[in-house]
């Protein structure tokens, strides 16, 4: 072999070399959080919706409708992108990019089911099958159904003297074991073979919004654990190495009283006692919030005093309070709100004794409903990161919660507790994540 043929293969066995060394850095590592947003799929037209409110309705119409109860209540809200119609692919895809560039991972969507012959039990659901999963950037983020099975009450918006407890029942949120079984068939045969579909260690997440309606529907605990076992095993004959189930901590207490006494699955000589009995009775994985309201009043104590600002500062938290008091509406100040929901937080992962993915709400603002309770105010984007950073530290300390942080929502405009953005305030609560949670963090 001449000098140079010698030369020429040192060099190409050198590259190989170097390719094979430098072939590890190029793997991109599994991040290290997952920011899951929630959604809530009712700004494109339903079949169900029009047959109740007429051709052409919309969630927007509420979002338009609504009026200012105190001097500088931030309403209407108007969105920076127009009134989307949330089933166009296009526009779903605005939204992925922009929930993606913020660092966010994944997108939970609020999903209606039923045991009625409405349209197959099935409800407000073209903005997953018809947008995101038509969206031409569906790659860019995951996706995960979180059963919103609790009742839906004509809520849109409350007539006068109505309210949860006195409103029509437009459909009722127990299901039976049929219906449970043909759902969750089509969950894991429609949904859970997606290509970007969320999954833990494998397994596709699968959260409950209502424990209480779901064991009052199948009929005790023991029948549940059964529904939910048969659940399992047929997520497993699909393919996947089980099923991540992840229970709403919402209607735990309810569910309790209903069930405490009756006997652990399996385990018939020991009685069913706390939350924690429960939800090792239902074999959950996980559990979690979908919005801090349902946890914690956004009214405030007596003795709480809000920031001043600046004695000129029209929107300080102060003066926005005596605007609201002097107008008899209750109200409370983010931070504190926040305060105590990360609080509360921890003492429910205690309590419950199960890896609990933390969660940060945007704000709550129920007055387009004409929900009565409080609003909260000062919800500034800094004061939103600001706790976005408490959910991170929380998630750190928690190894078992696997760096998940929830979120609420991407969209709940007429609660006051959305990402996408607005007039007043643009792009600046995605900015908080981003901040937080965005690429090389």
């Amino acid at each position: 072999m001449n000098r140079l043929a010698v030369i020429t293969l040192v060099t190409v066995l050198a590259c190989l070399v170097g390719r094979a060394v430098a072939a590890p850095q190029q793997v991109k590592a599994a991040p290290k959080y997952t920011v899951a947003v929630y959604w809530w799929p009712n700004f494109h037209r339903d079949s169900y919706h029009q047959s109740k409110k007429g051709d052409g309705w919309t969630e927007w119409e509420i979002v338009k409708h609504a009026r200012p109860l105190f001097a500088g209540h931030e309403q209407p809200k108007v969105p920076l992108w127009g009134y989307r119609d949330e089933s166009v692919p296009k526009e779903m895809a605005r939204s992925i990019d922009a929930l993606a560039n913020a660092g966010v991972g994944a997108i939970m969507f609020d999903w209606y089911r039923y045991d009625d012959d409405i349209h197959g039990g099935v409800m407000i659901e073209s903005a997953l099958r018809d947008g995101l999963l038509k969206a031409p950037n569906r790659q860019r983020i995951k996706f995960a159904l979180m059963w919103a099975n609790c009742a839906y009450v004509d809520c849109h918006p409350f007539a006068p003297g109505k309210n949860f407890s006195n409103a029509p029942v437009w459909r009722r949120g127990e299901v039976s074991r049929e219906a449970f079984y043909r759902h969750t068939a089509d969950a894991i045969q429609r949904y859970f073979t997606e290509p970007n579909y969320w999954k833990i260690e494998g397994r596709p997440y699968f959260s409950i919004f209502d424990p209480h309606a779901l064991i009052t529907g199948l009929g005790g605990v023991t029948a549940t654990r059964a529904a939910l076992d048969s659940f399992r095993e047929r997520t497993k004959a699909a393919g996947f190495p089980g099923l991540h189930l992840n229970f709403i901590d919402r209607t735990l207490t309810e569910a309790l009283a209903a069930a405490k006494g009756q006997p652990m699955p399996g385990d018939p000589q020991r009685k069913i006692a706390t939350e924690k009995d429960l939800l090792e009775a239902l074999g959950a994985d996980s559990s979690t919030w979908y919005t801090w309201v349902q946890q914690v009043a956004p009214v405030a104590g007596p003795h709480f005093k809000p920031e001043r600002g600046k004695a000129d500062d029209p929107l300080s938290p102060a003066v926005l309070m005596a605007n609201a008091a002097k107008a008899r509406v209750q109200t409370r100040d983010y931070l504190d709100w926040g305060t105590a929901a990360m609080r509360k937080q921890a003492e429910r992962r205690r309590e419950l004794g199960i890896p609990f993915f933390p969660h940060v709400a945007r704000g709550w603002d129920g007055s387009p409903r004409n929900y009565g309770g409080g609003i909260v105010i000062g919800n500034t984007p800094e004061r939103y990161r600001h706790f976005v950073l408490e959910a991170k530290a929380m998630a750190d300390r928690q190894p078992d919660s696997k760096g998940i942080i929830t979120l609420n929502s991407w969209n709940e405009w007429v609660e006051g507790s959305y990402l996408e953005p607005d007039t007043i305030h643009g792009m600046a609560y995605l900015d908080a994540i981003r901040d937080v949670f965005g690429a090389g963090r």
